[in-house]
């Protein structure tokens, strides 16, 4: 990684945190269900809340921010923060109740049963997250269309999705769910005190060097095969690297 492309990265998740942040007022509603103690994140800011006995929260916010609402009776929900949101200074949020399982039903054999154990496929299905399966969907390409043959047979909406730039923005979404899955994983690795005892990375800038190491391929590989060991040997390199930048930047 060069230093041009860690200063971008750096300044974009720390520094620029603080600016143009504004307290927006929003609203979570649950049908037949109570919308008090909603927790609420700001994964950018790391910011949060909980919502009040109304479903009603205040929190600090500025454009493209992502905030994260959960609950445990509740379907995990996200938001990103748009232009008109700043502007309006409210957001309202819909959520839904998670379908209740019966207890009493128990299952002893076939727990993961799926097409590839049916001998229906002989190979492993890919997992998608929910973004990859809303791009997945968005280009999808369907050979029914007569009048696009000349397009490759897309289909209306694929057509459609490519033209208003939907795909993109899906593309974009899905490299955010990535890093953000990226980053929860790396929280389960290592508690705050790890970077401050072991890697003597100052406090101020964790989060920083937080994106700083996910966005390192070989370290990327140890976490999501979850190698501590060489994980742990890496984000040791790194940490001197990163160091070196604040130094040479002071």
């Amino acid at each position: 990684m060069n230093r041009t492309l860690f200063f971008l990265l750096f300044s974009f998740f720390t520094t620029t945190f603080v600016l143009g942040q504004k307290q927006i007022h929003g609203v979570v509603k649950v049908e037949n269900a109570s919308a008090e103690g909603i927790h609420i994140t700001n994964l950018v800011s790391e910011k949060s809340t909980v919502t009040n006995e109304k479903g009603e929260f205040w929190l600090d916010v500025k454009e493209d921010d992502l905030l994260v609402f959960s609950a445990v009776h509740l379907n995990y929900w996200r938001k990103s923060i748009s232009e008109n949101d700043i502007k309006n200074g409210f957001i309202e949020v819909i959520m839904t109740t998670k379908e209740q399982k019966l207890e009493e039903v128990v299952v002893t054999e076939y727990t993961k049963i799926n097409a590839q154990d049916l001998g229906i496929i002989d190979y492993k299905p890919k997992k998608y997250t929910p973004a990859e399966r809303r791009l997945r969907t968005a280009e999808k390409l369907k050979w029914y269309s007569p009048l696009l043959i000349p397009l490759g047979g897309m289909s209306v909406d694929g057509l459609i999705n490519q033209i208003s730039g939907r795909t993109n923005q899906l593309k974009k979404e899905v490299q955010i769910e990535k890093k953000e899955l990226l980053l929860k994983k790396l929280n389960d690795w290592y508690e705050n005190e790890f970077y401050v005892n072991q890697l003597t990375i100052p406090v101020e800038y964790i989060n920083g060097f937080k994106v700083f190491v996910v966005y390192d391929e070989e370290f990327i590989d140890y976490l999501n095969s979850n190698d501590t060991i060489n994980g742990s040997l890496r984000i040791s390199k790194l940490a001197v690297e990163f160091l070196t930048y604040l130094n040479t930047d002071e």
